[in-house]
């Protein structure tokens, strides 16, 4: 593994981990370490950023849409991105075109979103999948927030800090808000041991392509738990959920290879409960965003 997977595997189960301690990880000096995690985040190619958890931001409604698209792609993909609610945005292999991930306040707004990506110029058909459970995913917990944690006006500074620079030191994250350092990394990491906030790297796939993203549907026999346990001990499925629509499960499976991909699809494909699977692969990530406006005028 070179230095550059090294470091985002790393970052993928630490996102806050010291460059002594990415070092350490990686078997490689710290200077080198430092160097080359500054140059993957001033190159575009990582960004180690901070979500807040879906029930403190008011969100309740999340749909799954594949878009048919006649034409060039990109221009549509681009439009699709700048709808409300969108969080994510990939052009795709295979009968559609376009994936897109919506995360709203309720359903009627979802409704209001997917009406909107209809109207793209150059969509032809929308799919849609409501997820029903969270099985898996980065920024999505399936757990709720504790009904009796609060979150001040100075939580929310922080998170808004987190949400462009999750590894910002917590010296830098005292200073922008007057607390001290220790009052400052209390709150951190009480925020992220309650879940309140998530912090995980995005990669931009145009430009880091050692990995291959694929998306899947499955279609199953009975409650297809067996089928679903074998998806959260996979080593590579990035984000998993049980959906409402034409397929009865969704995944991303991540692989660094062709023929790796292959042979975890595979092994999905010969589970009983499997009766279809039907794949994709991430050509192009138009957007990938999870950060919303927080910051509140905080009282004397």
């Amino acid at each position: 593994m070179n230095l550059d997977d090294a470091l985002i595997e790393h970052l993928r189960g630490s996102p806050r981990a010291s460059i002594a301690e990415l070092a350490a990880a990686t078997y490689h000096p710290r200077r080198a370490v430092r160097s080359r995690l500054d140059a993957l985040v001033h190159d575009g190619v990582l960004r180690v950023v901070a979500a807040v958890h879906p029930d403190h931001l008011g969100v309740t409604a999340y749909a799954h849409l594949a878009v048919v698209v006649h034409g060039a792609v990109g221009p549509a993909a681009r439009s699709i991105a700048e709808v409300p609610g969108v969080a994510f945005v990939s052009v795709t292999s295979g009968e559609h075109q376009v994936v897109a991930e919506l995360r709203l306040p309720d359903q009627a707004q979802l409704a209001d979103a997917a009406a909107a990506i209809r109207r793209v110029r150059g969509v032809r058909v929308v799919d849609a999948l409501g997820y029903l459970e969270v099985l898996r995913g980065t920024f999505m917990t399936g757990r709720p927030l504790a009904p009796d944690r609060r979150v001040d006006a100075l939580d929310e500074e922080l998170m808004t800090l987190l949400q462009d620079d999750g590894r910002m030191s917590f010296r830098a994250l005292a200073d922008a808000t007057g607390l001290s350092p220790s009052a400052a990394r209390a709150r951190v990491l009480s925020l992220i041991g309650d879940e309140v906030v998530r912090i995980a790297p995005v990669l931009n796939r145009q430009l880091q392509t050692a990995e291959i993203a694929a998306g899947i549907g499955i279609n199953v026999s009975g409650a297809g738990d067996t089928v679903v346990d074998h998806l959260l001990g996979l080593v590579g499925v990035d984000f998993a959920a049980r959906t409402l629509g034409r397929f009865d499960l969704v995944a991303t499976v991540l692989a660094t290879s062709g023929g790796e991909l292959a042979r975890k699809l595979d092994r999905i494909r010969e589970l009983d409960e499997v009766t279809r699977l039907v794949s994709w692969v991430h050509l192009d990530l138009i957007k990938e965003r999870y950060d919303v406006p927080l910051r509140r005028e905080r009282s004397v």
